[in-house]
């Protein structure tokens, strides 16, 4: 299978790769919502309700930031390709927590999800030949109890940098993290069994052949 991937993540990337899957990368210009308000009125600006109707207000930041990369993408690059857009957003109680603006804002992150569960919610659009596909996959990581020195130590390696939650799994994050429940490659950007499944949906298997070369 070969893809536009609108999204220059490494990580997105590897697991793509994993699967035997070829990508290319189409990185997004989508300027993306922070928040549920922010999500809210660029569907209603968009005219697109109808389309985002399934998804809890939490899930319309990550939905619409995935729509909006594919989209963007297929603006330049056309859809004769399976094109994938997606987001990854962390969901404390009714809080919406994305990438840290700076250390502090990072140190807040990590002191709130010390000791609890908080959801890791993954956004994917697929756009192919006029066809459009949307999930969100859910999965729920509690944290260990951690105290303000082993904060700080994480902060000062620069991982939490860029990652949803100031935190990432796949790296020195995984220290952080006491368990999980669902799919630990939806914490790190894809939750790749559903990726397949809905490309399947979405692709025959003539335009797959097709669609490989």
């Amino acid at each position: 299978m070969h893809i536009i991937l609108a999204s220059a993540s490494p990580r997105r990337r590897e697991l793509i790769r994993r699967i035997g899957w070829e990508e290319e990368i189409e990185k997004s210009h989508f300027m993306e919502v922070k928040n549920e308000k922010e999500a809210l009125a660029w569907i209603k600006k968009e005219k697109k309700d109808d389309l985002f109707h399934p998804f809890s207000q939490e899930e319309l930041v990550c939905i619409v930031n995935a729509y909006g990369k594919a989209r963007d993408a297929v603006s330049r690059r056309g859809d004769d390709r399976p094109v994938l857009g997606a987001d990854t957003i962390v969901v404390l109680g009714s809080s919406v927590l994305g990438k840290p603006k700076d250390q502090e804002d990072a140190f807040r992150m990590l002191s709130c999800l010390s000791g609890r569960v908080h959801q890791v919610k993954t956004g994917m659009a697929l756009l192919y030949r006029g066809k459009t596909d949307l999930s969100v996959t859910t999965t729920e990581v509690r944290f260990r109890q951690l105290d303000k020195e082993e904060i700080m130590e994480y902060i000062a390696t620069g991982e939490p940098a860029d990652k949803a939650g100031a935190y990432g799994i796949q790296g020195l994050g995984t220290l952080l993290v006491e368990s999980i429940c669902g799919s630990y490659d939806n914490v790190v950007g894809l939750p790749l069994a559903v990726l397949y499944e809905r490309m399947r949906r979405l692709v025959n298997r003539r335009e797959a052949s097709e669609i490989s070369r």
